[in-house]
């Protein structure tokens, strides 16, 4: 974790120290700041420009934020940039002394929570938690998704969840992935019934919903292979992918990468999509593409180009290294072929 540390009295940059040792040990980026008249600290960096300053930049950089002093100072530093749970860094505030570890901000989704404890244990502090399913004990969906590395779709209706847990529901929860464990209390794997209002959907697609308030938790498992004819535009490319993701019902949020062969590495118009959908773009030879076993649609055309008989569906299993579910789909000069990589979650 990218860790940004700052402290305002000797005592905090001797606090600081302690924490910054303990998780650098732990394998974070930890760095510290104090003011100048501490600086002198080995590890403490002197801060050169105002707090709000510090805390902007910080926020825009790093994935924690941690403020050895009072609550008070952290709460106006950060008041500026907060934005979302999602997307806000966590936030937690020791005291000077370090017989408390707060955590102030992003418990769940940011890891404040966690980071909290992991302090509170590396320096013998007392960590401080205040999300209600943490101090009742009781299944939070944004922590388990973040756990399993999974989109929550709507995060209103994620905080309906967390309430409903909360006020002794059932959840319902049914997935097309293998979930290992016991399930928490409250948590039943099955289909909606006339009893169960909310559940959780763990798929790569967008239907069906099968309880009256279902909660879709997208795996980023797909793989989208492209082939396209040399100087396409970004528009057509755009289309084409779009139309197939609507076509199969299949999340956009659910895409890991999208693959083609090595000549369209270059290519704006793919990569332009992949800057877009913030994935990367992977490309191999037609060598590597004509050895990857498996059932493709053949193309001469392609073959006398390319020198491999599919780019597309072949680059989209290569790729995921798992099943294709998107035989090519060809429109406006654009094939498209999707492939999903099997992928396995835990309760606890």
């Amino acid at each position: 974790m990218k860790i940004s540390m700052i402290s305002f009295t000797k005592a905090g940059a001797d606090t600081c120290i302690r924490i910054q040792d303990a998780l650098t040990s732990n394998g974070h980026d930890c760095i510290a700041w104090g003011k100048e008249a501490f600086a002198s600290e080995p590890g403490i960096l002197p801060l050169k420009n105002s707090l709000l300053y510090w805390t902007k930049t910080a926020f825009q950089e790093r994935e924690a934020l941690i403020f050895v002093g009072a609550t008070g100072i952290a709460v106006r530093a950060i008041a500026l940039y907060l934005r979302d749970k999602t997307v806000d860094p966590a936030v937690v505030v020791v005291d000077e002394k370090g017989k408390y570890a707060v955590s102030l901000l992003s418990g769940h989704l940011g890891g404040a929570n966690d980071l909290t404890r992991e302090i509170a244990e590396s320096i013998g502090a007392e960590p401080v938690i205040t999300t209600a399913t943490d101090l009742n004990h009781k299944f939070s969906v944004d922590d388990w998704a973040k756990k399993n590395r999974l989109r929550i779709g709507d995060m209103n209706l994620a905080k309906e969840i967390s309430a409903a847990v909360l006020n002794e529901e059932v959840i319902g929860v049914s997935s097309d992935f293998d979930i290992e464990g016991e399930p928490p209390e409250q948590i039943l794997f099955r289909q909606a019934g006339k009893n169960i209002t909310y559940g959780l959907r763990i798929s790569i697609y967008e239907e069906p919903a099968p309880f009256p308030r279902t909660l879709f938790l997208i795996p980023k498992t797909v793989t989208v292979g492209i082939g396209c004819r040399k100087g396409i535009s970004r528009e057509k490319i755009e289309e084409g992918f779009y139309k197939v993701l609507d076509k199969e019902k299949i999340s956009v949020n659910a895409i890991e990468k999208l693959c083609s062969i090595d000549l369209k590495k270059e290519e704006p118009a793919i990569t332009q999509l992949a800057e877009k959908l913030e994935v990367p773009f992977w490309v191999f030879s037609a060598e590597e593409l004509g050895a990857t076993p498996g059932d493709y649609t053949p193309s001469d055309f392609v073959n006398r180009i390319t020198g491999v008989d599919n780019v597309c569906e072949r680059a989209a299993v290569l790729g995921s290294q798992g099943e294709l579910i998107v035989k090519k789909q060809a429109i406006n000069d654009v094939t498209i072929a999707i492939a999903v990589r099997k992928e396995g979650y835990q309760w606890r």
